[in-house]
């Protein structure tokens, strides 16, 4: 077993979003994203995965494919990951834990960014 308080990853960067990873195996990967107001993430894709993802706080907007919802604090999204994601607006700053099953084979995906 291990244990991690998600407290430790909510890390904000004025310049670009943070990513944090808690957990990092083959069966699954799991971070948590800072944004703030105002970032952006771009289009992309999750491989061949299930992507589940829970807005801790704040909000803005989340487009999968051609469908654009409002995220807000308590927000619960699923994507596969086929699919075109992004995050396109930051209107609060948010920070979303996400997990990914499994593990995209990319190394990239479990790299921590800012």
């Amino acid at each position: 077993m291990e244990i991690k308080n998600v407290n430790d990853s909510i890390v904000f960067n004025d310049q670009t979003f943070t990513k944090r990873v808690l957990f990092a195996t083959n069966d699954v990967l799991s971070f948590v994203l800072n944004m703030k107001r105002g970032h952006v993430l771009p289009v992309h894709k999750h491989e061949n995965t299930s992507l589940v993802m829970i807005v801790l706080s704040g909000g803005g907007q989340i487009q999968i494919n051609d469908e654009v919802e409002k995220l807000t604090k308590g927000s619960v999204v699923y994507a596969k990951g086929e699919d075109d994601f992004s995050i396109p607006s930051v209107t609060e700053d948010m920070t979303i834990y996400v997990t990914i099953s499994p593990n995209p084979t990319n190394q990239l995906y479990s790299k921590e960014f800012g």
